[in-house]
């Protein structure tokens, strides 16, 4: 992403968000998934953890204070979207990735669900832009406090099927990066599909940047607003060796971006919380503090937001030395 540093443009209107909102929003520059698949990532996100051994979030909120969140008072089989309903929030799921596994383990748990692609794996040519009508809906519903969950394709493979079609600017272009792999022996088939993967994710900053420019439009007088946006787990394509796709050997596969915007921060983000190193396994803990979540219990140690934020590394089948390089 261009937004991190990479020498493509791949994320132009991001950026251009980012300059808009200032310190508003929080551009995390070292987030981790601790899981290089989907299934395994979505089941640490949504549940704190408890099944460590990395999707966009949108909430709106007229209450002021924290919600209280029942009688929950640990996270041993806690999810976060029954943390939410236990809170007050409306849920919805909206997901652009077929998957039973991922339907009956969190979409379920939602009060209403918007599934756009009934096409199981990967082949599926339905683009993420589906989307935004629903989030645009769900946005509109007069419920008082509401989670909006979706779940998209992004850059998963086959990553010519995340784009529009004739929309790949990168195709045969001789730049820095084509220049890069080159230089570093890269196959053909592993540049083409770096080609295609950096077009996918040009149409995902379309995406992702209209899914948060949504979230903050038509906010009332007070109304607390927030969005946050992560990848579940990363990809390899001609980072670390000849291979494009999952990877659970190389860190590319778990290297992740991951942004939290809020309208009324409950307290200033610093440059370097910003820096800190994230992982998305404590990604729960960060969302009920986006969603002004409390309740006994809680480890606030493990919200990236909070002053008393401790990171502890966590352990990668590609033995990671630095989590801030």
């Amino acid at each position: 992403m261009g937004l991190y540093g990479y020498a493509r443009d791949t994320t132009p209107r991001l950026q251009s968000m980012q300059g808009l909102l200032g310190d508003d929003m929080v551009v995390l520059r070292n987030a981790w998934s601790v899981d290089a698949n989907t299934v395994e990532s979505l089941r640490n996100i949504f549940g704190f953890g408890q099944h460590a051994a990395d999707m966009s979030f949108a909430a709106a909120s007229t209450a002021a204070s924290p919600a209280e969140a029942g009688a929950v008072s640990a996270t041993d089989g806690l999810h976060a979207i029954a943390l939410a309903r236990a809170a007050g929030y409306k849920v919805w799921w909206m997901s652009n990735h077929d998957d039973l596994a991922i339907e009956q383990e969190h979409a379920r748990l939602a009060d209403v669900v918007d599934m756009v692609n009934r096409t199981p794996g990967r082949a599926g040519a339905s683009l993420d832009g589906e989307l935004l009508d629903c989030l645009q809906e769900a946005l509109d519903d007069p419920a008082e406090r509401k989670l909006i969950v979706l779940h998209l394709m992004g850059a998963h493979p086959h990553y010519r099927l995340r784009f529009p079609r004739g929309e790949n600017p990168f195709d045969d272009n001789a730049d820095a990066v084509d220049a890069q792999l080159a230089g570093q022996g890269r196959p053909a088939w592993v540049r083409r599909f770096r080609h295609e993967y950096d077009a996918a994710l040009l149409y995902h900053d379309f995406v992702v940047s209209e899914t948060l420019q949504l979230t903050r439009q038509g906010a009332r007088p007070g109304e607390y607003r927030a969005w946050m946006y992560l990848s579940d787990h990363g990809q390899e394509v001609g980072h670390g060796s000849d291979r494009a796709g999952h990877s659970p050997s190389t860190a590319s596969g778990y290297r992740i971006p991951a942004i939290v915007w809020r309208n009324r921060a409950a307290q200033p983000v610093s440059a370097a919380m910003a820096q800190a190193p994230f992982r998305t396994d404590w990604a729960g803990w960060t969302l009920a503090d986006v969603l002004r979540i409390d309740w006994p219990g809680a480890q606030p140690e493990r919200n990236v937001l909070h002053p008393g934020y401790r990171w502890q590394p966590p352990v990668l089948p590609p033995g990671v030395v630095s989590f801030t390089d």
